[in-house]
């Protein structure tokens, strides 16, 4: 599919009289940081260098925190049980363990609850209620879901517990009954940064739990941070702010983890993080997070819960090997599905909503299969699986469509709905099917008109040949984490000779370059997946190219690299 390049303006230049580190910086990097909105001192040195004592808020902003550690200092005394509800997902079963943690340090008896995700689906449902009752739970901490739960939090009041809801999830207008909430989209609460996710904000009851408790111990928290960055960088959260220094400082967590679950998966599944070797948030989305989430879409999330808790080597060594195999299992199903979806999408015309149900789907990787599509047709997506009365479906939109907005005025057809602005999932009845359809489009199409969502590729700048080095790569190391909210610089460059050109990759997909700039100088290029964008392309073409700059490392010596994103023949 031919997509449309969007070059950013290049001419956007850093702020005047900057000193210090934002000096030094190469024109490239200034106006880059320029680009991205970081423009004084302050915020260069925040963004530059995040600080975990500097730049992480006091967790007492939220206006329920000192309700939250009162209760726990009455729970601690009466030594009742404590129950945790967690999502499924990665988000959600880092926050389960995080929170898990911080009720285990203050000797809290702990029962964690995690819902199959095939058979119970999302949120704290009855039948959780009952297991904690049975547990002789008192209070119950639901994290990474529980806004849209006010029939089993009424339950649970009812049974004689409290419950306290970790979210940052979608605010309904009318709140649950809980004791307290912490959410950071909270209206009218005064915490200053709303883009945590569930492991983030359970984060900060954690760096509560030792404020309030172990004061003197306070550094020691720093070692949640691998999990807490997991969470944030699997639920696509906007490495800006707060996030951007859980991630920083996670990252170097996890090439030293004390996890031996972490440990083992790395081994088995051949990720590259160790110690001494310091991985990039790409890790953890492309190696971890699938990992984890394997384990909810093939069979239980309680498998990945138990791996990232267990300290026995042996025990957490079968756990990472039933996991790795969940995940093989899920690439090979997802990759099925994906192309069905797919055909529905290619046939769906001028619709604005792709709408794919069908009992043959696997409700495991619906949502990955979402988001996949989502991403290749710049369409929002809804993937239903097909029961004998009801369907399960997830939803996954672009930046111009609010999701969960939607699906809210089509609450009237539905049994169970939640999530937020770009990802959703709810359960409806079979009958409801076509209206669901009929009604989406409308919704969809009404929020886009007006609006061209061609896909698109994005630059950053137009550069020459000439500002392009092995110095220029690793400056921009300085900007990571990258991920959401701030993505890897991408450049553009015109009329680049195709000097050398060949196929690579098992498949022939890839295609190796050796391109030569207009003033003379040349350059190694990969471009992954690229074969056949341009048919035919042979020596001495001219193309313009979108890349991002790499070092390459081969025999022990280390070159610049263009890592190409996307190309077409120069005018």
């Amino acid at each position: 599919m031919m997509r449309r390049w969007n070059i950013r303006s290049s001419d956007t230049s850093g702020s005047e009289g900057a000193s210090g580190d934002a000096a030094t910086l190469s024109p490239i990097l200034d106006r880059l940081l320029a680009l991205r909105g970081i423009v004084t001192q302050e915020e260069r040195d925040r963004f530059l260098a995040p600080d975990y004592d500097r730049d992480l808020h006091d967790p007492f902003l939220f206006s329920a925190m000192p309700y939250v550690m009162e209760r726990l200092r009455t729970a601690r005394v009466s030594g009742a049980t404590v129950g945790v509800f967690g999502d499924f997902d990665a988000d959600g079963i880092t926050s389960s363990v995080l929170m898990r943690e911080g009720l285990s340090k203050l000797g809290i008896p702990v029962s964690v609850y995690i819902p199959d995700k095939h058979s119970e689906g999302h949120g704290l449902s009855a039948k959780a209620v009952d297991f904690f009752e049975s547990e002789g739970a008192t209070l119950i901490f639901t994290v990474d879901c529980g806004m849209m739960n006010h029939a089993e939090i009424t339950l649970a009041k009812e049974r004689g517990i409290d419950v306290i809801v970790i979210d940052h999830h979608h605010v309904p207008e009318v709140l649950p009954d809980a004791a307290a909430i912490i959410n950071p989209k909270l209206p009218g609460e005064a915490y200053p940064f709303r883009e945590l996710c569930g492991a983030g904000t359970t984060f900060k009851v954690l760096q509560a739990i030792y404020g309030t408790f172990f004061p003197e111990e306070k550094s020691q928290l720093k070692w949640l941070l691998d999990v807490a960055a997991v969470g944030t960088v699997a639920d696509v959260m906007p490495l800006v702010g707060e996030n951007r220094v859980i991630v920083s400082y996670g990252l170097v967590v996890l090439s030293k983890t004390r996890r031996v679950g972490f440990q083992e998966m790395f081994a088995l599944g051949r990720v590259p993080i160790r110690e001494g070797k310091t991985p990039v948030a790409r890790d953890i989305a492309f190696h971890i997070a699938p990992r984890i989430n394997a384990a909810s879409r093939m069979a239980h999330a309680r498998i990945a819960h138990d791996l990232l808790v267990e300290s026995d080597a042996e025990r957490a060594r079968e756990l990472a090997l039933t996991l790795e195999s969940h995940n093989t299992d899920r690439r090979k199903v997802s990759e099925e599905i994906s192309n069905l979806v797919r055909e529905v999408a290619a046939g769906s015309g001028e619709r604005k909503l792709v709408f794919a149900a069908d009992e043959r789907f696997h409700f495991g990787v619906i949502g990955l299969v979402a988001g996949r599509i989502a991403n290749e047709f710049r369409k929002p997506v809804i993937v239903l699986t097909k029961g004998e009365r009801e369907s399960r479906g997830s939803l996954r939109s672009i930046p111009e469509v609010n999701i969960i907005e939607a699906i809210e005025q089509c609450a009237d057809l539905l049994e169970r709905y939640g999530g937020h602005a770009q990802a959703a999932g709810l359960t409806v009845r079979n009958e409801h099917l076509p209206e669901l359809e009929r009604r989406l489009e409308a919704i969809v199409a009404e929020r886009l008109v007006g609006t061209d969502i061609e896909p698109e590729l994005v630059a950053d700048m137009r550069v020459s040949a000439t500002e392009l080095s092995l110095d220029l790569a690793r400056g921009i190391r300085k900007l990571a984490p990258f991920g959401e909210g701030n993505p890897e610089p991408v450049f553009f460059m015109e009329r680049m000779i195709v000097t050398e050109i060949r196929p690579v990759g098992s498949d022939g997909k890839h295609l190796k370059f050796l391109l030569t700039a207009p003033a003379g100088k040349s350059f190694d290029a990969i471009g992954f997946s690229l074969a056949g964008t341009i048919p035919d392309l042979g020596k001495g073409e001219a193309i313009d190219v979108l890349f991002q700059v790499d070092e390459n490392e081969w025999n022990g010596n280390v070159s610049l690299q263009l890592k190409l994103i996307d190309i077409r023949k120069s005018e």
